[in-house]
């Protein structure tokens, strides 16, 4: 797919935005990230945001994202929608070495080692990353190991323990009114997951910690946050009477914050789920029904539906869903301090229903056209409210609506060029005061062309159009919409890749709809070899 991250590979579906260390859909940052059953949400950041320096290309096997709904199964903070990454078994000994170079100090190497014998396999990751900055204090470090270890006992036993470093150190540059120039960031994480499957039961064990640290000596601050959690989750089917064989699943999980600005708080959750997915042969028809309970030791407890209605056949496909999910408020947006955030040790649970409608249809094999609207009620919703001394909080806004649509078109023009825009509209508006939700672009546009001439050979270009969002709860400020052009080159000799890579290719200079500056043109070269 000629991408360098995975958040690239995410940005080119509908819906879909994904930075550095987040992602959200349909506008809602309430977003699961699952990496073979474990989730890779950071638990000491803001808004959920997602430890993407965990996963290596390479090692992927398959990208599942569930919009607006996986709750039944996927639990909390599920509102935007959920991402399952699968990743793969080693099937021989080899792996891929590669790394790249640019402008503003960027530089990157990887390397992912991958071997089998017998009914063992294992496989290593790792990977150094660092940058420069465009501007005063925006630079950064991070490094990854990760390690996994497959045991197939039998037919129907298998195992597997996976373990993940990952260390990041980074400035905190501020708003381009208002810089920070000596505020940092240090975080470091360490996690274990040990996955057991017997017959159709599947169950995984998890432990992680992670540590954030931000000080900055110009505020005389200094705030370090600790989380640990541990728990375990089990599914497998089971016969009802009448309902014949359902989905069923159960979990614990036990997380503490510890920090040097907030008492220590322990916290407990438990869960249990049902599901039944009605689909016969003879009919192009398929139904899911879903439940899931939720309890909680210190919020109130929860019970989720989830329902969904299919169509397919031939080259026509349709879904119609709705559910239900319940958002957690993060350690971090309740107890962590920075230089321009406030914590809120008082903030409460949102809850939201969710209604879509897509549909998919493909006249030819060169042409799909891909549909959605949607619709989303959330109460006491969890937003940033930026404070006129360019410091903020996290705050329940109310009653809050979110509806809009998505359609995207992938035409292959020839064996040589192909072509995929797509369109995405949002409404998020607070009911209670009638006023637009801040840093919510109304209009989405991205058009992508691949060209590949000859055999080994492909150019991709990208243009993103965001429409003007406001900046504040009052509507009074706004920050203009503004359209970046990327581009990248590949050429493949057997096992090896050169690319070049060149981001806001036109060099357009605006902000970010969060108010933060975005980087000017910049450009990698390199490659990888597999062996």
């Amino acid at each position: 797919m000629q991408v360098l991250k995975i958040s690239e590979v995410l940005n080119r579906i509908p819906g879909i935005k994904a930075g550095e260390t987040s992602v959200s859909i349909r506008g809602s940052g309430n977003v699961k990230v699952f990496l073979d059953g474990r989730s890779i949400n950071d638990p000491t950041s803001f808004s959920g945001s997602v430890k993407w320096s965990m996963i290596s290309l390479d090692t992927i096997k398959k990208i599942e994202v569930i919009k607006g709904g996986g709750g039944t199964a996927y639990g909390d903070n599920t509102g935007g929608g959920v991402i399952v990454i699968t990743t793969k078994s080693a099937q021989r000994l080899g792996g891929t070495v590669g790394g790249y170079w640019g402008d503003n100090g960027q530089k990157n190497a990887s390397l992912n080692l991958s071997g089998r014998k017998n009914n063992v396999s294992a496989s290593l990751t790792s990977g150094y990353e660092s940058y420069d900055g465009f501007t005063v204090n925006g630079d950064k470090t991070r490094r990854r190991l990760g390690t996994r270890i497959d045991y197939r006992a039998s037919q129907n036993i298998s195992l597997f323990l996976s373990g993940e470093y990952n260390d990041e150190k980074k400035g905190l540059r501020g708003y381009p009114e208002k810089r920070t120039p000596n505020s940092r960031k240090n975080y470091d994480d360490w996690s274990w997951l040990f996955g057991q499957r017997y017959g159709d039961m599947t169950g995984r064990t998890y432990y992680s910690t992670s540590r954030t640290v931000s000080e900055d000596p110009d505020k005389d601050l200094y705030a370090s946050l600790e989380v640990v959690k541990a728990g375990q989750s089990l599914q497998a089917p089971f016969a009802l009477p009448f309902f014949g064989r359902v989905e069923s699943g159960a979990g614990y999980e036990w997380r503490r914050a510890s920090g040097n600005r907030f008492t220590t708080t322990d916290e407990e959750q438990a869960w249990f789920f049902l599901s039944k997915t009605l689909c016969k042969d003879a009919t192009p028809w398929s139904f899911f029904m879903g439940i899931r309970t939720n309890y909680y030791s210190n919020f109130s407890n929860t019970l989720n539906p989830e329902v969904k209605a299919g169509y397919s056949r031939d080259s026509f496909s349709f879904e119609l869903s709705a559910s239900r999910s319940s958002n957690l408020p993060t350690f971090r947006q309740r107890f962590y301090e920075s230089s321009v955030t406030r914590p809120n040790p008082d903030l409460q649970m949102e809850r939201a229903m969710n209604y879509a409608l897509s549909f998919s249809v493909m006249p030819d094999s060169s042409l799909s056209i891909d549909a959605s609207v949607f619709h989303r009620d959330i109460t006491d919703r969890i937003t940033y409210v930026r404070k006129p001394d360019n410091t903020g909080r996290y705050e329940n806004f109310g009653q809050v609506t979110y509806q809009g649509a998505e359609v995207s078109v992938t035409w292959a023009l020839s064996d040589i060029v192909e072509v995929s825009p797509s369109y995405s509209y949002l409404h998020a508006l607070n009911e209670e005061t009638g006023y637009w939700l801040p840093a919510k672009p109304f209009h989405t546009v991205l058009m992508e062309v691949v060209i590949q001439p000859f055999t080994g050979f492909s150019f991709r270009t990208t243009a993103k159009f965001t429409g003007k969002v406001y900046t504040n709860a009052g509507n009074t400020s706004t920050i203009p919409g503004y359209t970046v052009v990327d581009a990248r080159a590949d050429y493949s000799l057997d096992k090896l890749t050169f690319y070049c890579d060149i981001d806001n290719l036109l060099d357009e200079r605006y902000l970010y709809v969060d108010g933060f500056d975005a980087p000017p043109r910049e450009f990698v070269v390199g490659m990888n070899y597999t062996f």
